[in-house]
């Protein structure tokens, strides 16, 4: 007569006899992919939840400029599916940039780095529900969601996607964003990204952001050139070119300058070290005169579950 064995829970995580960073993962992953099931299940238990689903993101960092000072880059984001209340659906929980995440106009992301349209850091915790897309090369998404913060502060936006493959080395990802937050109104984003593999170690990427909204005095921009240039193993260098300001403004050009970045596996194939020097030209005022301003940025990734956003 065999013994019946219950199947480990999924969601467990198991520490005992493992190195720090597989306990850290674990535990990330288990507290998520935990919550997750629970708020599926007040929907109902009609469909068993796909733990293998639930995935994130977990970045921290530290920057350092002249012009600004040190600046500590902290972000947090897990995406999971709700199958019982609707398969095209995904709960969306991080500590985030709220402007930045609602408006569309953060950092990419899966990019050694990007200073993004604003350099402002005021991180919130966000929840929200986004709607998957049918198709991957174009169409719309949704979602709406709240700030955990005092005053709670309601959002919601709709995303149009356009994908196209120009030839087998270039392609055009172009998505249009209308935004709108309790305390801040409705706005709208354009962006753009066109990207071309020169060869087997080498890619080319042209970026370009714009968005205007009630609270702008006219149209923030952001636009970039940046260069990736894969190592040996997962190692890489990038080499990027930007400007960034704001129409309507005192001063309009606000910063640009160079970005040199080096990226590699730290530890862990999942985990990942990024560290570079970077010079700029900031200005935000008038009356200042625009001077060379230099940095160095350094941060950790850890990726957990199949991250794939």
């Amino acid at each position: 007569m065999s013994e019946h064995t219950e199947e480990p829970d999924k969601c467990d995580w198991q520490l005992e006899g493992q190195p720090l960073q597989e306990q850290t993962q674990e535990l990330v992953y288990g507290v998520s992919c935990h919550s997750f099931r629970w708020f599926d299940h007040l929907f109902g238990d009609e469909k068993d939840f796909p733990e293998e689903e639930v995935n994130g993101l977990w970045l921290l960092g530290l920057e350092y400029r002249q012009y600004d000072g040190f600046d500590y880059r902290g972000r947090f984001r897990v995406r999971a599916p709700l199958p019982n209340l609707d398969n095209r659906w995904d709960v969306i929980v991080g500590r985030e940039n709220e402007e930045e995440y609602v408006s569309d106009t953060a950092p990419s992301e899966q990019v050694l780095y990007n200073p993004g349209l604003s350099r402002e850091e005021d991180n919130e915790w966000l929840l929200g529900l986004g709607q998957r897309r049918r198709s991957q090369r174009q169409g719309l998404d949704y979602s709406v969601g709240v700030r955990l913060g005092t005053p709670l502060s309601l959002y919601g936006k709709v995303q149009w996607y356009y994908n196209r493959q120009y030839t087998p080395k270039t392609d055009l990802r172009f998505r249009q964003t209308l935004f709108w937050r309790t305390d801040e109104g409705l706005g709208t984003t354009s962006r753009a990204n066109l990207v071309h593999q020169w060869d087997a170690q080498n890619v080319l990427r042209w970026e370009a952001v714009a968005t205007v909204s009630e609270e702008t005095e006219g149209m923030k921009w952001y636009a970039a050139q940046t260069w990736y240039h894969q190592l040996q193993g997962k190692n890489a260098i990038s080499l990027q070119a930007f400007a960034r300001g704001e129409t309507d403004e005192e001063v309009g050009l606000r910063d640009y300058g160079l970005n040199l970045m080096w990226r590699q596996p730290f530890t862990r194939d999942w985990m990942f070290l990024s560290m570079g020097p970077n010079i700029t030209w900031p200005r935000t005022f008038r009356y200042e005169e625009r001077e060379l301003s230099l940095g160095f940025s350094m941060w950790i990734e850890m990726e957990f579950g199949d991250y794939d956003y």
